[in-house]
């Protein structure tokens, strides 16, 4: 279903003739400012870091009002996150809007539609941030993403991804929007925790695992490596048996 949405957006994208290509090149160790200041849907006042609390985040940016990538994406990290196993006291997901007329009230719009997912526990890990001075486009723009307006449509083509951020506002890593699986999202924000999240099994998974970005997926790397190993094993015993019965003596 997910990639059908996204095949779906990129042929109307296309069909609308849009070339334009916004930048998305997310360094990972990027500090992003944290004296950002932000509003919430409540209509309160804060900056990056104190939403982030000293806790670890998945970074969403799009706008409230998009009519395309961003709903789906945000409704499947809330459902995700809730097949991860973390306890939502423990890290945080903010979606930023980098549309300046948005107001606290598209956020709270957005964050009543993403509650039917995420569920009431799962809600509370969640910000849904706004800015009128376009701090939100000057974060996204600090994280190597960057935004076309078209105002004959009054839409934004722009990227979207999931960004998990360190609780001091460092980019740990980026899961392209849509390609992510609950375990994915697990093991970002256990890693962008520097370990402080998940189990001793997810740590050694860190360890012996890599993170494929052509799939947007963390992959079993050490599989890989013991199916070469074992594969050159064998071809250096099929390579000695057989030197080993050339020599017999007739």
């Amino acid at each position: 279903m997910r990639r059908s949405a996204l095949l779906l957006v990129l042929l109307a994208a296309m069909t609308a003739g849009v070339c334009a290509r916004p930048a998305f090149d997310p360094q990972i160790g990027a500090q992003l400012s944290l004296d950002t200041v932000f509003r919430e849907a409540s209509g309160g006042r804060q900056t990056l870091s104190g939403i982030l609390g000293g806790r670890p985040a998945l970074l969403i940016f799009g706008y409230d009002k998009c009519p395309n990538l961003c709903g789906v994406t945000q409704q499947a990290v809330a459902s995700d996150l809730n097949k991860t196993g973390l306890d939502p006291a423990t890290y945080h997901a903010l979606f930023v809007s980098i549309d300046a007329s948005e107001t606290s009230a598209d956020a709270a719009s957005v964050r009543t539609e993403v509650g039917r997912s995420a569920g009431q526990a799962g809600l509370s890990a969640w910000r849904f941030l706004t800015s009128e001075d376009g701090a939100g486009a000057a974060l996204a723009a600090e994280a190597g993403i960057t935004f076309d307006r078209r105002d004959r449509i009054s839409q934004y083509v722009h990227p979207i991804a999931v960004i998990a951020l360190t609780p001091q506002g460092r980019i740990a890593q980026v899961l392209p929007a849509l390609s992510f699986e609950p375990r994915d999202l697990r093991l970002a924000l256990v890693e962008a925790s520097a370990r402080r999240l998940g189990s001793i099994a997810d740590h050694v998974f860190l360890l012996c695992a890599g993170f494929d970005a052509s799939k947007g997926q963390y992959t079993p790397a050490i599989w890989a490596v013991v199916k070469v190993t074992g594969m050159a094993t064998l071809l250096g015993l099929g390579a000695t048996i057989l030197v080993l019965s050339r020599r017999r003596p007739i």
